[in-house]
């Protein structure tokens, strides 16, 4: 597969992982977590697979990125114990996906997580 590919499958991940998030921290069911699953898997199939196609290596901000990813992986603990609700579980979400992006994009240019 090539890097849109790649890249297309990550975004779809992406938007399937907070759609599940969304009903996970409303109203924790099956169907959330089977999709919080599936999402975190296309992320890091398509993820690892655009590192790979563009040979980017190991910077630190991939890392952090993989960082934020796990931190991901772990909200369904939080959600499923209601350790984070409501505006706090929205907003540190929201927060962590923005910073999770903005590595995606500028994370090249930053020069000291390079």
């Amino acid at each position: 597969m090539d890097y849109t590919t790649y890249k297309l499958i990550h975004l779809i991940g992406v938007i399937t992982l907070f759609f599940s998030l969304g009903s996970l921290f409303t109203k924790y069911n099956k169907g959330a977590v089977m999709g919080h699953g599936i999402a975190l898997l296309l992320l890091l199939v398509a993820g690892f697979g655009m590192e790979a196609k563009g040979d980017i290596g190991w910077p630190a901000w991939m890392i952090v990125k993989i960082v934020i990813w796990v931190i991901f992986g772990a909200a369904i603990v939080l959600a499923k114990r209601k350790i984070i609700t409501g505006k706090v579980a929205w907003i540190s979400m929201i927060a962590l996906g923005g910073a999770a992006a903005y590595l995606g994009i500028f994370g090249r240019t930053i020069s000291f997580l390079n």
